[in-house]
């Protein structure tokens, strides 16, 4: 089974043997199979570099010696991110503080839980490697921090394919299921994201991403339901799980409490595909559902 790509950001490289390590952190994707890289020493970016998939070497020289037009749009880019970044007003104590979980963190900047999620917004619209992701990445304890409770509430004000484009690109897919509570505003993404996982046979992220769909998914929505529903009733056909029975609990319990309407009134006016249709019959005729 294959692999997800990965990201490079935040790792450190020792080049040609030496003692020295650098720094990934700027990178691009290019196609599936290349990502153009910048190492750095402290603030400084001294290599550009080509990596595979795989995270081997492809091309590499040091920037005081050598330029071409990749490297020269990498480093043009890195240069409008970091004008960017400036306008948040964040200091290296207040990233600090962003590490920890709202508890613990001081709070000394009162607008920063504003300015972490202003930055993310910007990234995700732009597509820009995320200083705060890469922070999270590499010296992040808390899957609550600060600069992970902005992401979740940037995800919900940002563009699902952008934002599921970001975090795949961070390998932040562990949040790609926050995408479940907007997917009814884009609709066509979330057979996109499951089909993108099951390749990979990410079963977790396509099951949670569903669930979290099922939650808020507008009742109404006949179309969406019914390629909720189409998708759930597909894993449980290539993985012999129950997901299909956990997606129509939780839709019938949303019935019963606000749509005004028995289960299976619903059901006839929401799902016409009769394969799916076939599916939830056999799903409610050998177990029973909320």
């Amino acid at each position: 089974m294959k692999s997800l790509p990965q990201s490079f950001l935040g790792q450190k490289v020792s080049m040609d043997g030496r003692t020295r390590n650098y720094v990934v952190r700027y990178e691009e994707h290019i196609g599936k199979n290349k990502t153009h890289v910048l190492l750095f020493e402290q603030d400084t970016p001294v290599i550009f570099a080509v990596m595979s998939s795989e995270g081997n070497f492809l091309d590499s020289f040091y920037l005081s010696g050598k330029t071409n037009q990749a490297s020269t749009n990498a480093l043009e880019r890195y240069k409008e991110i970091t004008e960017r970044k400036k306008k948040h007003r964040m200091t290296q104590d207040d990233l600090r503080d962003a590490l920890k979980t709202e508890p613990d963190a001081k709070m000394k900047n009162e607008n920063i839980m504003k300015h972490l999620i202003d930055e993310h917004l910007e990234d995700i619209k732009h597509q820009y490697p995320s200083r705060l992701l890469m922070l999270q990445k590499t010296e992040g304890k808390h899957e609550d921090s600060l600069i992970m409770l902005a992401l979740r509430e940037a995800l919900h004000m940002a563009n699902a394919r952008k934002s599921f484009t970001f975090l795949t690109a961070h390998r932040f897919d562990s949040s790609v299921p926050e995408l479940g509570y907007i997917i009814d505003q884009y609709p066509d993404v979330l057979q996109d994201i499951c089909d993108y996982y099951m390749e990979y046979n990410e079963v977790k992220i396509v099951r949670r991403l569903l669930l979290n769909t099922a939650e808020s998914v507008p009742l109404d929505q006949k179309d969406i339901v019914e390629s909720l529903l189409t998708l759930a009733g597909r894993m449980d056909h290539i993985h012999y799980s129950n997901l299909l029975k956990n997606v129509l609990s939780i839709l019938f319990k949303r019935v019963k409490q606000t749509a005004g309407a028995t289960p299976k009134a619903w059901l006839n006016d929401t799902v016409s595909d009769r394969q799916i249709r076939h599916s939830i019959a056999a799903v409610l005729k050998s177990k029973k559902i909320g």
